[in-house]
């Protein structure tokens, strides 16, 4: 008979360094692609980092108490946290492709 939900490893805090691991990447490619479309965008590209690079500081914010509910919520029985933030993560993702297409056009 299984006692417990889950194993006791360390998955959780797996999940948490990969999300982490996304949010900094996803940071990183935002203020890349920013300054590399800077030129044939001029403005456009500033205005789309400064946007944009918040969402990706919201998302490492929002993965350390995505981890600290998910530890609690290991341990307590209660249902994991929703999806939003892979939508985040997607919507991010979303916005950088129109950059580079625009990037392309231009």
């Amino acid at each position: 008979m299984i006692d417990r939900a889950f194993d006791d490893g360390a998955q959780n805090e797996r999940t948490s360094l990969a999300w982490t691991r996304t949010a900094l990447s996803l940071l990183v490619g935002v203020v890349l692609a920013s300054r590399l479309a800077a030129e044939p965008l001029g403005a456009a590209a500033f205005v789309f980092g400064l946007v944009v690079v918040p969402l990706p500081v919201a998302i490492l914010l929002l993965a350390r108490r995505r981890y600290r509910r998910s530890h609690e919520a290991l341990h307590a029985d209660r249902t994991l946290p929703d999806g939003r933030l892979p939508g985040l993560v997607a919507v991010v993702t979303l916005l950088l492709a129109v950059l580079e297409i625009a990037y392309a056009i231009a």
